[in-house]
């Protein structure tokens, strides 16, 4: 007997229908008591149809008890389905051979409760079995019934074998509708479980998605406001001390206020464009010299703060994403200005390369940055630790590496490795100062 795709019983402890309410209850004493009704009605209607025939019908008040037996235990149609289906059908067979004359409302009740069992029994096996057993015995009932009245008479006519091949089909085919019916609706209320549990599931996930997202852009915000804020804060300071160490020379302690002044300004600039940027829709960068192109003029801004650095381009250079040239971009930015303040440092080394398919950054100093571990950590982190960490969340979000601590040969080196995929090579100007050399591709 087929019947539609279903969970096996092994996978039946994932869903259960779940505890009958009082309303569902109710309403199976109220299905009850309409058939009975019902039953009452077929009952009168069979019994004068039967009335002055040959058909030996039972006694009315044994035929209304036998109703009554049919009909009571459907009230809990739904609390013992399996059990109700066997006692309802074994009264149905009972009723029959005692001569009950009515079948219209015994038909029903039985379609219903083998119809209930296999759509709220625990176990779908015990539905299923139970529900070919009723059937094997509801046929072999309806055999008896009839073949026997044909082999006491007589030869069977073909119209007569004809009479009985349909009853037997038209009962086989009830029966199985009632099986098909019950488990298709027991796969339509695990599905729509399934359904509400897939939208709660969506819906934590769409909470999750969101926490996420927001602290995803708060990391972001807090990494462009340590860019943007701590690389001026640090020239500020920088100046501001130059220009009180030479309050005797009026020249000179000009010089650095004015650089304080520019510095200052140029920070609000960002911060202005920055905050414009986080009030757009799309929240991207699109100006402001924050690239690979911008990287000469950061080390030029640097070297007048008195630091030497020096610059150099390695490889043969192509266009990069400028997501990538902005990431790049603070690393050596965040690199000169923790040099700045924490590394004592009278030389850095900025070298960018690139590669098959990576370009690099790399800034050395030969500061105190490897000197000892306290200073380790200060030259590494800015002193708060934001600034290792802003670097290290920017370059994991292009899948790169990130390398910083004391450098072999002394001083500090922050290295960063970043994918790119070679699409167009950008024919450079010749620049004889600068070596161009081709290196190993990226690990």
């Amino acid at each position: 007997m087929s019947a539609p795709d279903c969970p096996a019983d092994g996978d039946e402890t994932v869903w259960r229908r779940g505890v009958l309410t009082r309303r569902q209850a109710r309403g199976d004493v109220w299905l009850a008591a309409g058939l009975l009704g019902l039953g009452l009605v077929t009952l009168w209607l069979a019994s004068l149809a039967v009335e002055g025939s040959e058909l030996e019908a039972a006694a009315p008040p044994e035929a209304i008890g036998w109703l009554l037996a049919l009909c009571a235990p459907t009230a809990l149609r739904r609390r013992a389905p399996v059990a109700v289906m066997v006692v309802v059908s074994a009264v149905f067979i009972l009723s029959q051979l005692r001569g009950y004359p009515d079948s219209t409302t015994p038909s029903i009740v039985e379609f219903l409760v083998i119809y209930t069992a296999n759509a709220w029994a625990r176990s779908r096996r015990a539905a299923l079995v139970g529900s070919a057993v009723v059937t094997a015995a509801m046929l072999v009932w309806l055999g008896v019934a009839v073949l026997g009245p044909l082999q006491q008479g007589g030869p069977m006519l073909s119209s007569t074998v004809a009479a009985v091949v349909y009853s037997f089909v038209l009962n086989l085919l009830f029966f199985v509708a009632a099986v098909w019916f019950g488990r298709s609706s027991r796969v339509s209320s695990a599905r729509l479980h399934a359904l509400e549990r897939a939208g709660v599931d969506l819906r934590a996930a769409q909470e999750l998605v969101a926490d996420r997202a927001i602290g995803e852009e708060r990391a972001r915000i807090a990494r462009e406001l340590h860019d943007v804020v701590a690389h001026h804060v640090a020239v500020i300071a920088i100046q501001a001390g130059a220009a009180r160490r030479t309050l005797h020379q009026p020249e000179i302690a000009s010089g650095a206020l004015g650089a304080v002044e520019s510095t200052a300004r140029t920070a609000i600039d960002e911060l202005e464009r920055m905050l414009t940027v986080l009030r757009a829709q799309d929240g991207t960068l699109h100006d402001g010299p924050t690239g690979l192109s911008a990287l000469p003029q950061l080390v030029a801004d640097t070297r007048r703060l008195g630091l030497d650095v020096r610059f150099s381009t390695h490889g043969e250079r192509f266009d990069v994403p400028d997501s990538v040239g902005v990431t790049l971009f603070r690393v050596v930015q965040e690199a000169l200005t923790n040099t700045l303040k924490h590394a004592s440092a009278g030389v850095a080394d900025v070298r960018l390369r690139y590669r098959d398919r990576a370009v690099e950054v790399e800034v050395t100093d030969d500061g105190v940055g490897g000197a000892a571990s306290s200073s380790t950590q200060q030259h590494g982190s800015a002193g708060s630790g934001l600034g290792q960490r802003g670097m290290r969340e920017r370059v994991d979000l292009h899948g790169g590496e990130l390398h910083v601590g004391p450098h072999a040969k002394g001083g500090y080196r922050v290295r960063a490795v970043l994918p790119a995929v070679r699409t167009a090579t950008v024919a450079a100007a010749e620049d004889p100062a600068r070596p161009r050399t081709r290196e190993a591709p990226a690990r």
